[in-house]
């Protein structure tokens, strides 16, 4: 008999079975804002703690073509760089303490949803790459004792649609048809999806000129279905090319994509938020909220 097939056998045998965990899974993908251009460096130091190692949180990612690392770890930064994942992550294991979480992360810079990322759309298909991992890396948590369960979708993209206007027009179509079969691909018709509202802006020339058709779009997929949420991105700083988040940025946004996932009360506790990333109630999270939770209520529960 094969080794394979002599261990799996000591394994199920009776008493020796292996015991199971339970593991909740976001997918999350986009573009470049998704990949991450936070620079750890850049984080004031009263934020250092949010772009540390979080052990509640698996991580699983492919970046630009690649496998960023070649098996699961800890939530860490992608060496010098950090998406909104970090912050995601420290708002879930701060209100859900209890609960193991595991990214699996697919992002590609420069790319958009008519094409890229459409299903039956055109070029690299990124949508097939994104099954095709998470079928990978729902495998390999079955292999490490783990029972997976497709929790939320979160997208962070629609820069690449703002520029060219027939591509921002079928934005909502196939925003829908992005989230319909995200969640055939998890078997959870009812799975929680967070939308990041965008904000390029552009320099040197660049222009987004339909990024109020795209806006709109995501904002009526999320009206039609109270399983999709959407987060504004309107003051979130961005950097120098008027495109991308700067490191706070990116902490701004993982903590209201948080909040807005929490709010949709993914695992129907009825449980509030207690503590919301937007503790000064002006609609939106900002570095001054960030800096109220630290100094003024301590961490959330």
């Amino acid at each position: 008999m094969a080794l394979q097939g002599i261990l799996l056998t000591i394994l199920l045998a009776p008493g020796l079975a292996p015991q199971t965990k339970d593991i909740d899974v976001l997918i999350l993908a986009g573009q470049s804002n998704m990949v991450g251009a936070g620079r750890v460096s850049n984080t004031p130091d009263h934020l250092i703690e949010y772009v540390q190692e979080n052990p509640a949180i698996l991580q699983r990612s492919w970046i630009n073509g690649e496998d960023w690392e070649d098996d699961w770890h800890n939530l860490i930064p992608r060496g010098s760089w950090i998406g909104p994942e970090m912050m995601l992550g420290h708002v879930l294991s701060d209100f859900m303490p209890d609960r193991q979480f595991a990214f699996m992360k697919i992002a590609y810079n420069g790319t958009n949803l008519a094409c890229s990322w459409d299903p039956d759309g055109c070029g690299p298909n990124l949508f097939q790459v994104l099954c095709d991992k998470v079928d990978l890396w729902e495998e390999e948590l079955e292999m490490m004792g783990f029972n997976v369960r497709h929790a939320g979708f979160i997208w962070v993209q629609g820069e690449g649609d703002c520029k060219v206007e027939w591509q921002a027009n079928k934005y909502e179509e196939n925003l829908r048809q992005l989230v319909d079969r995200v969640r055939f691909q998890t078997n959870n018709a009812t799975l929680p999806c967070v939308i990041a509202k965008v904000n390029p802006i552009g320099a040197n020339g660049a222009t987004y000129d339909y990024k109020d058709i795209v806006h709109l779009a995501m904002d009526t997929v999320a009206a039609e279905d109270d399983r999709v949420a959407t987060v504004t991105c309107k003051t979130t700083q961005l950097k120098e090319d008027l495109v991308h988040f700067t490191t706070e940025g990116m902490l701004e946004l993982g903590a209201a994509m948080g909040d807005a996932y929490l709010a949709l009360d993914p695992f129907e506790t009825g449980i509030p938020i207690d503590c919301p990333s937007d503790v000064n109630n002006n609609g939106q999270v900002e570095v001054m909220d960030i800096l109220q939770i630290l100094g003024d209520l301590g961490p959330c529960p």
